[in-house]
Order: structure tokens, then sequence, then C-alpha cells
């Protein structure tokens, strides 16, 4: 009997201990928080050629699978006449990764100014102007169309998250660029109109120079997995400090 008793005990301590692992895999992360977490450490930098239509890309396997699951990419784009800049992107290579933030709907505007003024009494110089934006400008704006994304959450340091948060398998623009056409002018009987149209890409600020926690979760086997990446987003290349997945 007293075997059996103590045998029941080994059970009951087994069960606790499969319990408690059972809690740390899938409860609450807080960033920067080490303990059962795996770690691993980068001196990595993701860098565009400059100046030339180049894209460049680096792939990071997140909980080493051997299958690579997310890609910073930066590509330096634009032209004599719109100009050069750096837009920059993460992006989910496969379903099982998704980010960590929320769940929008993004209404895009069209705003619409003009001006006119003569010129020697006799022409008048008319510009129309069209700027295509995510924020409204003013009360006339029009909605042009309305995008579902994910608006990532940039973490700081004990900043903490857990499975029931919203996370979302997408890829996301850190850094985007705006940018505005040459006028294209309409000459008639004593009138020059002149069109111009703008793309106002305001909304994807990612914060810039500094240290920031990006959360994930991996789905594989039926069982999540929480972690981070700790990037720091330049203007025109990203930094990756370090990864981390539950163990």
């Amino acid at each position: 009997m007293k075997q059996l008793s103590l045998f029941a005990m080994a059970l009951l301590l087994a069960a606790s201990i499969a319990s408690c692992k059972k809690d740390t895999t899938n409860g609450k992360v807080v960033f920067g928080n080490t303990h059962g977490m795996s770690i691993t450490s980068y001196d990595s930098t993701f860098h565009p050629e400059q100046y030339g239509h180049f894209s460049w890309g680096n792939t990071v396997d997140l909980d080493g699978d051997g299958e690579n699951d997310v890609q910073f990419r930066s590509e330096d784009i634009g032209s004599a006449g719109l100009g050069h800049d750096v837009v920059t992107t993460l992006n989910c290579l496969n379903e099982n990764i998704a980010l960590l933030g929320d769940i929008i709907n993004q209404e895009n505007y069209l705003h619409i100014d003009s001006t006119s003024h003569t010129e020697d009494s006799i022409w008048w110089v008319i510009g129309v102007y069209y700027t295509y934006t995510c924020e409204r400008i003013a009360e006339t704006d029009s909605v042009v169309s309305m995008t579902e994304k994910l608006s990532l959450y940039a973490n700081n340091a004990n900043d903490g998250f857990g499975n029931d948060d919203t996370f979302m398998s997408t890829n996301v623009v850190l850094k985007n660029r705006s940018y505005t056409y040459p006028c294209e002018p309409e000459i008639g009987d004593h009138v020059t109109i002149c069109y111009q149209i703008s793309n106002e890409n305001n909304c994807d600020v990612f914060p810039m120079d500094e240290a920031k926690y990006i959360g994930f979760k991996i789905n594989e086997n039926n069982q999540s997995r929480l972690g981070w990446m700790k990037v720091i987003l330049h203007h025109d290349y990203v930094e990756l400090l370090e990864t981390a997945i539950q163990k």
C-alpha cells in the first residue's frame, strides 16, 4: 500500500511538472525577460544598395526548424524626377508566423486643391493638385479605398503580451516614401492648367533610431510559441539585434 501511495505521488508530481512546462510555453511573454526563452544574438545590418533599383532582403529562421520565417527587405526606389528613397518592409514568409499588432481598416483619401493667377494680365495659370493620403486633410476629402492591414506594435522592454492578443500573418511597411509627380500642363486659349499628383504615405511610421521589440507567434504542431525580434530601424537600413522564442 505504501509503495502504491508513493507511485501515486510520483504521478501527481510528474503531472504538476508537465503542467508548469505547459504554462511556461503558452503563458505571457515580457519583452527583454529571458526566463524560459531561447535567445539568439545578431550583429546584422540590412542595407540596400544606394541610388539604384536594388532590393535587398535578409531572411531569419526564428524557431530553428530550418525554415525561414520572416524577411527584412529594404529597397531603394525612385527616379531622377521623383528622387530616391528607401522603403523597408517586414514580410512573413509562411502562414505559421504572425506578427503582434492591431488589425485596422485604413481609409485612403483624395484631397483636391487648386490655385490660380494671371501673367501679363491676359494669361491665366491654374494649378490643380491631387493628393492621395491615409489621413484626411479637409472635411471635403473623399474616401477612395479602404485597406485591411496590421498596425504593427513597436514595443519597449518590460511590455508584455500573450496568446490572446491580436496577430496577423502579413507583410508590413516599416518605412515608406512620399513622392510627387512632375506637373502635366494643358495649354489652351490664354490659359495653362497644371495637374499634379502626390502620394503622401505617412501612416506607416515605425520609430526610428531606437531599439524596439516586435512580437510574434509561431503555430506548429497545434501549439503556439511566442517570441520577439529586437531591431533598430534607420533611415536606409535595419539592425537586427536579437530574436527570442519560448523554449
